[in-house]
Parts: structure tokens; C-alpha cells; sequence
């Protein structure tokens, strides 16, 4: 077929429609990147500062012990100070007090004393909760001609006594369970080299990570071994389930996932300060997330003889079931 000058000119002109189209494309983007950059950073600045701002005790686990009339005299005062601060137990002498703080039933406690009110704390437990304690009992005591001794039943160690590590190494965690689930992910598709090569460096993240807590920033003071495997355990349980995400659900799943792990699961963890810091139900979601069970599961590891470990194992635990129960799903290449 043979095409005429007079067909071409015949034809409707479209010279500069392209250029139009690209020119609402790119103001669109103008507009649209900067202001979803812009409220992903905003939402990045709420997950990470509400929770600090608004942190304050709630709820407290704190013991007192002595005789009924002078335990009494003490709730009172703790009632008048602040009554939703403080969850109070009584208990019949210092060595039951003592008892529950090493096993982990509360933070600290009062004990009442011929001599006066004393104050008992566990700065392994959280060194913001044993000022806080000490500042409370301080303020009872006010007009007194003498501050109440104050005794720390299981401290820090000497070289972090305010726990900075505890801080320093939860963003480190969280992102070395996201970034072995992001590789391995990508890297094959067979589940059990998936599975397999996280599990290898969640065994190598728990030594080296518990080395830098344990021998570089004096942080824990344990079974060094102990608190590797706790490490790993975290670090495993969180790449697991972001695995087990991305095979169901591809990158959408792992994605999703990753960010609550990040914006949720590391926030509200409580590890600087202590979970009843939180409001509920936010402490109870921060604590069904690997960095907050692995936090207080890594702290009763360190400094309690393992005294209540039982509940953060089981979210860990979870994590982990959960993972290995997604692969049983069709695997899902996009998302």
C-alpha cells in the first residue's frame, strides 16, 4: 500500500501530547514522593517518640514487708504519691522480698524497719524503674531528718550500671533479623537453604553480638554462652517469621512485616526503661515481639538465674512455629 502526502496530512497532529503527559507525570511525582516521604518519616517519628514521651510508670510489680501496721503506713503514702504507678504485694519479711525481686515477681520493693523504711531494688531489672523506686521513697521520706538506705539487690554490672547497651544493641537486633530474611529471601528459592542459612547466622549474630555486650561494653555479666543463645533466639525467631511472610506473601509480606518489626516491635519493647512504662495494650503488643521478649528473656538470662523466662521463650518460640508454618503456602514470587 502506497501512503500519499495528502494521507499523512489528512491524519489529526499529535506533536506535543507526549511531552504534555510527561510534564503532569513528573509535577504528580513532585508532589506525590515528597509527601509519602513525608509521612513515612512523620510515622517513623511517632512509633519512636510517643512511646518516650508518654512513658511513664504503670502498674509497677512492687513489694513491701514488715509488720501489717507499718506495710500499711507505706501503701498509703504509695497510694497518696501516685496509685496507678505502682501494682503494691505484701510480704511477711525482707528474705520473701528478696526473693520475689531475684525472681523476677517484682522490681523492687520497701521494707519497713525499726530504724525506718528502706528500699530495696534491682537495677539488672531496669535501672529507670530502681531511680524511680528510689526517688519515690525519697519523696515519702520527705521532712524526715533522714533519707531511707537504699540497698540494690541485683545491680548492674560495674562497666554499664545504667544499662546503656541494653538501648545500643536493640536497633542492631532488629535489623539483623530483618537483613538475613531480606537476603536469604532473595538469594534462592529452596526453603530449607532459606531456613538453613538464617539459622547459621542467627548462631553467629548471638556470639558476636553477645561478645560486644558481654566483653566490649560490660553490659551482662553472665553465662556468656547463655546469653548468645538468647541472642540467637531472637535474632532467629524475628528472620524466621520475616521468611516465612516472604514466602507466603511475597515482598508485600516481607515488607510488611519488617516495618512492624521496626516501628512496633522495637519502640515498644521496653528494654531502656521497662514494659509497664507503656500503655496497654501497647506494652502487651511490644512484648509479643522478639525485641521486647528478647530483651526481658536476656535480662533474666544475665542477672536472674533465669528466674521468668517462661513467657517470653513461648513468643519467641511462636515467631519461629509461625514461620515454618507459612512455607507450608504455595510459594508466592511477587507481591
Amino acid at each position: 500500500m502506497i501512503t500519499t502526502s495528502t494521507d499523512v496530512a489528512d491524519r489529526p497532529q499529535v506533536v506535543g501530547a507526549a511531552p504534555e503527559e510527561e510534564r503532569n507525570s513528573a509535577l504528580l511525582a513532585l508532589v506525590a514522593v515528597p509527601l509519602a516521604l513525608a509521612t513515612v518519616l512523620t510515622l517513623v517519628l511517632l512509633a519512636f517518640g510517643l512511646p518516650m514521651v508518654s512513658s511513664e510508670p504503670r502498674d509497677l510489680p512492687l513489694g513491701v514487708a514488715g509488720p501489717p501496721a507499718a506495710t500499711s503506713q507505706i501503701i498509703e503514702r504509695i497510694e497518696a504519691a501516685d496509685a496507678d504507678a505502682f501494682a503494691v504485694t505484701t510480704y511477711g519479711s525482707e528474705a520473701e522480698l528478696v526473693r520475689a525481686i531475684e525472681g523476677r515477681e517484682v522490681y523492687g520493693g520497701i521494707v519497713a524497719t525499726p530504724e525506718g523504711p528502706r528500699v530495696l531494688t534491682a537495677s539488672a531489672a531496669s535501672p529507670v524503674v530502681s531511680g524511680a523506686l528510689t526517688d519515690m521513697a525519697g519523696a515519702m521520706a520527705a521532712g524526715d531528718t533522714s533519707q531511707p538506705a537504699v540497698e540494690d539487690v541485683v545491680p548492674m554490672p560495674s562497666d554499664d550500671p545504667r544499662g546503656v547497651g541494653f538501648g545500643a544493641a536493640l536497633l542492631p537486633m532488629v535489623l539483623g533479623a530483618i537483613l538475613p530474611a531480606v537476603a536469604f529471601g532473595f538469594l534462592t528459592g529452596r526453603r530449607g537453604l532459606q531456613i538453613g542459612g538464617v539459622l547459621v547466622y542467627a548462631v553467629l549474630g548471638g556470639l558476636s553480638f553477645a561478645a560486644v555486650l558481654h566483653f566490649g561494653f560490660g553490659t551482662l555479666d553472665g553465662n556468656y554462652l547463655a546469653e548468645a543463645g538468647v541472642l540467637a533466639a531472637v535474632i532467629g525467631a524475628g528472620a524466621v517469621g520475616l521468611l516465612g511472610l516472604r514466602w507466603a506473601a511475597g515482598i508485600a509480606g516481607l515488607a510488611l512485616g519488617a516495618a512492624s518489626l521496626l516501628l512496633l516491635g522495637n519502640p515498644l519493647s521496653g528494654a531502656a526503661t521497662a514494659p509497664e512504662f507503656l500503655a496497654s495494650p501497647w506494652q502487651e503488643i511490644g512484648q509479643a515481639f522478639p525485641p521486647g521478649a528478647g530483651a526481658a528473656m536476656l535480662r533474666s538470662v544475665a542477672f536472674f538465674d533465669s528466674a521468668a523466662i517462661a513467657g517470653p521463650a513461648v513468643v519467641l518460640g511462636l515467631w519461629v512455629v509461625v514461620g515454618l508454618l507459612l512455607y507450608l503456602f504455595p510459594r508466592r514470587e511477587r507481591a
